[in-house]
């Protein structure tokens, strides 16, 4: 294509020239269009895209609160302590003369853990006891540290059970441990006086432990009434089955 193309300028030019020189005419200019096909080879272009990651980094997690932290010990520490060699006994020493003369209704199951359940005529709640022999577990811990996560441990479970009712919602709260040697006692309760302007709610919550002689005694118990004088008949019991308990 560029040979034709430089012939039809060489002839151009060589025309132009002898037109100047006055030797010749113009030629006659052919106005027929000749269409003469051509051959055009498409070159095709491949681009390459090369996408580069963008560098991003991995999301850090906050770190863990206090709170969160003892969550997650505590969890641990429950779940390889029940999962250790323990052995439920009989709670019929405990609960049944104490039961027998309560002013409450009770209601009880036993499956390991004795659970009562406890009715009055304003309210309702329910008591659960265990007596745990440890002393085949393979799960050494000093006896403050035993007495410390699992009671703390019962006493979110039963509290977890009084329904609208959350830790804000404690009044008062009290939690002691009491450690000689090889045997220790804990003690943890709170109540709640809530009014919702129309009527009020009166709760009480408590877990009681002993750990002596390798062998752990826990009794909780949560109740919620209307009645100020149900309450105080709900922590007297919890007292008379915890004086059944030998520290």
């Amino acid at each position: 294509m560029k040979n034709n193309i430089r012939a039809a300028i060489a002839a151009i030019l060589i025309a132009a020239a002898l037109t100047g020189c006055g030797t010749i005419k113009p030629p006659a200019i052919d106005t027929t269009v000749t269409t003469v096909p051509v051959t055009t080879t498409a070159e095709t272009t491949t681009i390459e895209t090369t996408t580069v990651p963008a560098t991003t980094e991995a999301p850090t997690e906050p770190p863990m609160t206090e709170e969160e932290r003892r969550q997650l010990e505590q969890s641990t520490f429950i779940a390889e302590f029940l999962g250790s060699q323990i052995k439920f006994e009989d709670t019929a020493g405990i609960t049944d003369e104490v039961i027998k003369k309560s002013d409450f209704e009770c209601e009880s199951s036993k499956n390991g853990t004795e659970k009562i359940t406890v009715k009055g005529k304003n309210g309702g709640g329910k008591i659960e006891v265990s007596v745990m022999d440890i002393s085949a577990s393979t799960l050494k811990n000093d006896v403050e540290n035993v007495l410390g996560r699992y009671g703390d441990y019962s006493y979110e479970q039963i509290t977890a059970g009084m329904n609208g009712i959350n830790s804000v919602d404690f009044t008062s709260n009290y939690r002691m441990i009491t450690s000689v040697v090889s045997k220790g006692k804990y003690q943890r309760y709170g109540a709640i006086q809530k009014t919702d302007g129309m009527s009020t709610q009166f709760g009480y919550a408590e877990v009681y432990a002993v750990l002596r002689d390798n062998k752990l005694t826990v009794i909780s118990g949560q109740l919620l009434s209307t009645d100020m004088t149900e309450r105080q008949n709900f922590s007297e019991l919890i007292k008379q089955l915890a004086e059944k308990v030998e520290y």
